[in-house]
């Protein structure tokens, strides 16, 4: 796909904003009929800028690895750079909505993260927990470094944090695309959280809630990678007749 084209997905959600006002248009009877009425979505499959695939086990420790030992970065490079991964995995959070997280939408007594409308790619706010140990390190990263309520807790972008992935990429001797064709990239974080909630037995409705899906069928689809090893354990559990 061309740079510069948007995906079907985003087609489609912006596709739909723009039926939801021409059909207010219309009850209002601004205008007579709607005319974007029998316009139809895109199908999603069609046209993918990429196939990405969610970062093994083995994968994220030694990726983690690679960052805290990264040379050429100051203590406060490496540190910073390693809790954005830790939230991204931690939380699903878009590396979007993390760049713009401030100290106020932590919970730090409860261990919840209240994800504003303003910052999110669907505009609808959010309540999520928190595993404590991230809450306990957010609270250090904020204290030590004097952030105040509504400010900004990390100073990258969208390019500067795809640059600094890839470097810790292949710093851990991570390929960024497979024999397979699907790659791996910032967002792979936030697939490695559904796919690893996943496999741990977390049901579909729950992983779900905690990506802020519309259904759990885009959860599923495109969100959790399911290996043939995990189908085969997957039968094994079958009683025998």
């Amino acid at each position: 796909m061309q740079k510069g084209v948007h995906s079907p997905r985003t087609i489609n959600y912006y596709l739909t904003s723009v039926k939801s006002f021409a059909q207010y248009l219309t009850d209002v009877e601004i205008l007579p009929n709607n005319p974007l009425k029998s316009i139809r979505k895109l199908n999603p499959e069609i046209g993918q800028r990429k196939k990405r695939r969610a970062m093994t086990a083995e994968e994220v420790e030694l990726f983690m690895q690679a960052v805290t030992i990264g040379k050429c970065r100051t203590k406060k490079q490496t540190e910073e750079r390693a809790l954005v991964y830790r939230l991204l995995l931690g939380t699903g959070l878009r590396s979007t909505e993390l760049s713009l997280l401030t100290p106020n939408q932590i919970d730090f007594v409860h261990n919840r993260l209240t994800v504003e409308a303003v910052k999110t790619k669907n505009r609808k706010a959010d309540i999520l927990p928190l595993r404590p140990d991230l809450v306990q390190s957010i609270k250090e990263w904020v204290e030590a470094h004097g952030i105040q309520p509504y400010e900004r807790m990390f100073r990258y972008n969208s390019n500067s944090i795809r640059r600094s992935f890839y470097s810790d990429l292949k710093a851990a001797g991570i390929e960024r695309k497979g024999d397979d064709g699907r790659s791996i990239d910032v967002h792979s974080l936030r697939k490695t959280f559904g796919t690893m909630l996943a496999r741990a037995g977390i049901p579909l409705t729950t992983v779900q809630r905690l990506m802020r899906h519309s259904t759990p069928l885009l959860t599923a689809k495109l969100y959790i990678d399911v290996d043939p090893v995990d189908m085969t354990q997957a039968l094994a559990t079958l009683p025998t007749y």
